[in-house]
């Protein structure tokens, strides 16, 4: 019968536990797929460069007797008002706002994703 000596165990269990504890901390955080797209925040950059955006448009509902958006997780009518803007008009895939007297677009899709007819 093979004798394991004390030295050698601790040793051997030192390793396998740092091993473990290496690739807990090394793993990665999972994104989730089916999140739109309007979740993904730019990168971190200097200040004024690809700043996040102020509102964000994330769903549209239109219904024969309502349209509503959510920008910025609250959910708003025509006429209401998110931040200092107004919603002007509800799109199946825009909303469009009005701060001051400039007029802004939100779109739900990026330009780069293209719908399908």
């Amino acid at each position: 019968m093979l004798s394991v000596k004390k030295p050698h165990f601790m040793r051997l269990f030192t390793l396998i536990a740092a091993l473990f504890c290496h690739i807990s901390v090394s793993a990665e955080v999972l994104v989730d797929p089916t999140r739109p797209p309007s979740h993904r925040l730019p990168a971190k950059t200097s200040i004024g460069i690809n700043a996040a955006p102020k509102w964000v448009l994330s769903s549209t509902l239109i219904a024969p007797a309502r349209r509503l958006a959510t920008i910025n997780g609250k959910t708003v009518s025509i006429g209401q008002r998110i931040g200092t803007a107004k919603v002007i008009s509800i799109e199946p895939s825009q909303v469009a706002l009005k701060e001051g007297n400039k007029k802004i677009v939100l779109h739900l899709l990026p330009n780069g994703i293209k719908r399908t007819r």
